[in-house]
């Protein structure tokens, strides 16, 4: 469990500066961008599975809402969101999960990750003995960097392989949850692809309810599932009959529809947490764009369009699964998400000593197991970015190297 203050080790800093940072390494999902810049000062051609931001097209009808709603005059967006997006994301909400959200519960937010960023500000009093915030191990290391600058105290929980990286609150010590204010989840997950089983979903809503914790779902990935396989669940709809209470639901157009440089998504759920969350906001200064909310609305409004991308990050999945599958790796299945989560083979002693050597060997990027939890050293994750085309390149070119000699069997998961 982090520290919940500066040590006095750093009472040398100089007055201006802020001592939690002290807390934090440098963000670990960046780690890539040394190795990517080495590579190309090399002259090397970079293939980049590292970062999720896949090249696909957004779509044509996404990109001229747009065009069309830049403004001649450029005014302040407002916090919350103009009434016709957060309609919209309301309309979503009701077809992907059956819900009814009031538009007034809706917070619009620049893509999920600020949103995340922001939460513990929200919720924890850091002068108060309840200020742990239960977080995934793997997972997004903004949980942890969130609630540190926020004056809380992470505790991490390793998911489990066997458990297919499914939380299970039994996981927290029970001496711990009248300190615990809330808990993390995210499902489909990053890094792993695991999905949430609707009763397991239930278990952790009624945990969290006869605990008082209140639940942030990061829902980045929930409608990115493939062709013919069931939808991942929503915490909303776990809680709808509650009234959505003790839920913060986090979702994010960047994957859904190929929006990651646009920066939109919303905040909804309970409605005190959501008014708690808009008091906030205004003072951070944070508002979208009015023609990007209008991109937005329309994408939203168009459910065709993702289940299209799904379809295309199903059909790379499947070549990037045979690959590794014929090289004896070992992966954790998946249908959602556009992540694979892959065991580092023997002899390599990590997940940063293999995807070290096979950027050297191939300009293939990955991002080592570690960037995303203190117990999956041994894993390495690949985002399905490159388009289908680049991705026979780039699976020929790893070929190559393991016939060369490289090892590439692995033990189990």
């Amino acid at each position: 469990m982090s520290s919940a203050h500066p040590t006095a080790s750093t009472s040398h800093l100089a007055a201006a500066s802020n001592a939690w940072l002290e807390h934090l390494s440098a963000y670990s999902l960046l780690r890539n961008e040394t190795r990517k810049a080495a590579l190309r000062a090399q002259g090397r051609e970079v293939f980049d599975f590292g970062l999720g931001d896949p090249l696909e097209e957004t779509p044509a009808f996404i990109r001229q809402a747009l065009i069309d709603a830049v403004p001649k005059v450029s005014q302040y967006p407002s916090s919350q969101g103009s009434l016709p997006f957060r309609q919209a994301c309301a309309g979503w909400a009701a077809r992907r999960f059956g819900v009814t959200l009031d538009p007034a519960c809706i917070l619009s937010t620049n893509g999920s990750k600020e949103a995340i960023f922001h939460a513990p500000q929200t919720l924890l009093n850091a002068a108060s003995a309840r200020r742990v915030v239960v977080a995934p191990d793997p997972g997004f290391p903004v949980y942890r960097s969130a609630t540190l600058l926020a004056g809380g105290v992470e505790f991490e929980v390793p998911l489990r392989p066997e458990r297919g990286y499914v939380f299970d609150p039994e996981d927290v010590p029970a001496p711990l949850l009248s300190q615990v204010a809330a808990c993390w989840v995210s499902y489909p997950h990053n890094p792993t692809g695991g999905v949430l089983p609707r009763a397991q979903a239930e278990k952790i809503y009624a945990w969290a309810l006869a605990n008082n914790i209140v639940l942030l779902s990061d829902e980045c990935y929930v409608d990115m599932y493939f062709p013919g396989t069931e939808a991942p669940v929503s915490f909303l709809e776990v809680s709808k009959a509650e009234g959505f209470r003790n839920v913060l639901a986090f979702f994010s157009l960047s994957k859904r529809s190929g929006m990651t440089g646009y920066r939109s998504g919303f905040v909804a759920g309970c409605p005190r947490l959501v008014s708690l969350f808009g008091k906030m906001r205004p003072h951070v200064g944070l508002g979208t764009p009015s023609f990007v909310q209008a991109a937005a609305m329309a994408a939203w409004n168009d459910d065709a369009h993702a289940v299209e991308r799904n379809a295309v990050f199903a059909r790379k999945r499947g070549l990037v699964d045979a690959f590794l599958s014929v090289h004896g790796f070992s992966v954790v299945p998946s249908n959602a998400t556009f992540y694979v989560w892959v065991k580092a083979p023997s002899p390599f002693a990590s997940g940063e000593a293999y995807v070290s050597a096979l950027a050297e060997a191939t300009g293939i990027v990955a991002t080592p197991g570690d960037a995303l939890g203190r117990s999956c050293a041994d894993f390495f994750r690949l985002a399905l970015v490159p388009t289908a085309e680049d991705l026979s390149r780039c699976l020929a070119l790893w070929h190559d190297w393991i016939s060369s000699g490289c090892p590439s069997s692995g033990a189990s998961v």
